[in-house]
């Protein structure tokens, strides 16, 4: 028995439970658990997985696409490139957007985009490194090294893979939610583009800039 047939079975059950006892609370708490049961069970499907090590940051642009993902044709190489670019920003920010620039392909690098993208990074280098292994709010985000990024999808993540969209995630140590990369496939090279970006939300402080730590 797979898992959805084994999560329609309890709901049925507790539900036929709640039927007959003729209790509404009981019935509304059957439905509240199978509803529970599927959303953990949808949240915990991670079909593919892969992780990726780095010895060190690029801080260039030609260092960006010395890396073997820089041929763009994995989707989830190109997610672990985002991240290395946009960790750069407090650094260089003009290699940055060339980063972002060859990351992007043939869509342009809106101004509001990196705009955005500047105003949530700026001065807090912890956001991007929250994305790394190793890092925690405690150490304040000091990632292991080798640097290592993993990047996985989720049951939803190919919905729109018939128009050339992929949507792929990574776990973000300073937030309970994973957080998503959408991506664009070029059909005449089979290369991967970034599309949009949801890297940027805050992340819980680091311990060294928390005053209640």
């Amino acid at each position: 028995m797979g898992l959805l047939d084994s999560i329609l079975n309890h709901a049925e059950n507790s539900i036929s439970s709640a039927m007959t006892s003729g209790g509404h609370k009981v019935m509304n708490s059957a439905l509240q658990g199978a509803d529970k049961l599927a959303h953990q069970a949808v949240n915990s499907i991670r079909q593919k997985k892969e992780t990726f090590t780095f010895a060190k940051l690029p801080e260039t642009v030609e260092e960006l696409k010395a890396l073997p993902q820089a041929n763009l044709q994995n989707p989830f190489g190109v997610v672990a490139l985002v991240i290395l670019a946009m960790s750069n920003f407090n650094k260089d920010y003009d290699q940055t957007v060339q980063m972002l620039t060859f990351l992007k392909g043939p869509a342009p690098l809106m101004n509001q985009e990196l705009s955005r993208m500047k105003d949530a990074i700026t001065g807090k280098d912890y956001l991007m490194r929250s994305y790394f292994e190793g890092t925690t709010p405690d150490n304040n985000y000091k990632p292991t090294e080798p640097f290592k990024i993993t990047v996985f999808d989720h049951p939803n993540s190919y919905d729109n893979q018939k128009d050339g969209y992929v949507t792929l995630w990574v776990k973000s140590s300073g937030s309970d939610s994973d957080r998503q990369v959408r991506l664009r496939k070029k059909g005449s090279t089979g290369e991967w583009f970034l599309n949009e970006e949801y890297l940027c939300p805050g992340v819980k402080a680091p311990k060294e800039e928390d005053p209640w730590a």
